[in-house]
């Protein structure tokens, strides 16, 4: 009896395992199927991360997945959401900076469309965005259109029909009127796990001609960028933290000047300088200011004379008048310098700029010191080359010359120097 009991115990628990992963699946599968709110709820979430998957990303994944093996990006290969929208409106401002849409008179936004997996407030959300893009980097006027976004409802046949201006024509046509509007832009933001699509197009309110269209994929942002040789932080607009960054400009260059000198004769007023240049760039690097240091030093200090042969007569002179001072053979020069770029909204490296800079400051030697001003003329070459052209002027000054106070020469002089731009 015992063993007959025992035997059916075995064999109950012996179902009871088989049938329990049965169970499971039903179990999940019935669970997923009474859920469809919570996998729409988890849709509408803010999406945070796009992944941003390469030809041979993909295929590391195809690898993995074949060998049972899962595929984990890496955080290099995870961007923010955030920071590709940035980086598509940064796009878009480029453009705008251009002037592709200053020819229009005035502009209103009409409508925004989002993807399904974006919350409806961001609609709006991307509307500012885009409005204050066009607002800091266009002339064109920005209308508010209240009446595009309002609904009215009319009876029809007993039955209630709602309309707006966006499916309405004919109310678009007396908003558009009432408010003087000539164009109307319509923004889409679509989003996907791999990347984002940001596309504008403009009309006109009277013609209904499309004026302007653009569309911009994260997939190919900054490879038009690159293509142009265009800095990308120049349009990069998002900053990491509210403390203003400031960007630096540091040059060094070598060069050849002729200087007045306290004394001697012509060979003394050439000099080989040493040039350091540190600025801050500002007001869209249109202008830059800073410190300039010069570091120049005599010819006759290291051109001797040339090797030669035969006999030549020499004699040494005995100076025994009134004391003078000797042509100084270093030179250093420190100046307060502004400059003022003219390279348009965007700085493009593959194009020659040109710039103007004004410095006032002094120059000093042993027992020398004497106010100077400087101007000049540079000429970008490339993204690291800079080629300057300055004029000097030297006021006068009082040097001291064993117990008496000597003026020495004021005059004008210039340099030529070539710049690496760090």
């Amino acid at each position: 009896m015992f063993f007959v009991i025992k035997s059916v115990a075995v064999f109950l628990a012996s179902v009871a395992l088989l049938g329990s992963p049965v169970c499971f699946a039903v179990d999940q599968q019935q669970a997923e199927q009474s859920s469809p709110s919570r996998r729409n709820q988890s849709q509408q979430q803010i999406p945070k991360r796009l992944t941003s998957v390469k030809s041979n990303q993909k295929q590391s994944q195809k690898s993995q997945s074949v060998s049972g093996g899962s595929y984990a990006p890496s955080n290099s290969e995870v961007r923010q959401f955030h920071d590709v929208l940035n980086d598509l409106l940064s796009e878009f401002t480029y453009d705008v900076k251009q002037g592709q849409v200053n020819g229009l008179k005035n502009l209103s936004i009409r409508r925004v469309d989002i993807s399904d997996t974006l919350p409806r407030t961001y609609e709006q959300y991307v509307e500012l965005l885009v409005s204050e893009r066009l607002r800091e980097n266009s002339k064109v006027k920005l209308l508010n259109c209240v009446p595009c976004k309002s609904k009215s409802s009319t009876m029809v046949e007993g039955k209630l029909m709602i309309t707006s201006p966006l499916t309405n024509l004919q109310r678009m046509d007396e908003a558009a009127n009432q408010l003087g509007i000539e164009n109307f832009m319509d923004v889409v933001l679509v989003y996907h796990t791999t990347h984002m699509v940001l596309a504008f197009n403009v009309f006109n309110t009277q013609s209904k001609e499309l004026t302007w269209a653009r569309t911009y994929n994260s997939e190919t942002l900054r490879s038009n960028y690159q293509r142009m040789a265009v800095d990308f932080n120049q349009v990069d607009k998002s900053r990491k933290s509210d403390v203003y960054v400031p960007e630096y400009k540091i040059m060094l260059g070598v060069g050849g000047s002729q200087l007045p000198n306290v004394a001697g004769n012509e060979r003394d007023k050439s000099f080989l300088g040493v040039h350091i240049r540190a600025l801050e760039k500002f007001d869209n690097r249109r202008l830059d200011f800073g410190l300039s240091t010069s570091i120049w030093t005599n010819t006759s200090d290291f051109l001797k004379a040339y090797p030669s042969e035969g006999t030549s007569s020499s004699s040494t002179t005995t100076y025994t008048g009134k004391r003078r001072p000797l042509p100084y053979k270093y030179l250093l020069g420190v100046h307060g310098l502004l400059a003022r770029n003219f390279v348009g909204s965007v700085e493009i490296y593959d194009k020659v700029r040109h710039g103007v800079h004004l410095g006032v400051g002094g120059v000093a030697s042993k027992g020398y010191l004497a106010p100077s001003v400087r101007a000049g003329y540079d000429l970008y070459l490339g993204r690291r080359f800079v080629a300057s052209f300055d004029a000097h002027y030297i006021t006068q000054s009082s040097i001291l010359v064993g117990t008496d106070f000597q003026s020495s020469r004021a005059g004008g002089g210039g340099d030529l120097a070539l710049s690496y731009n760090f």
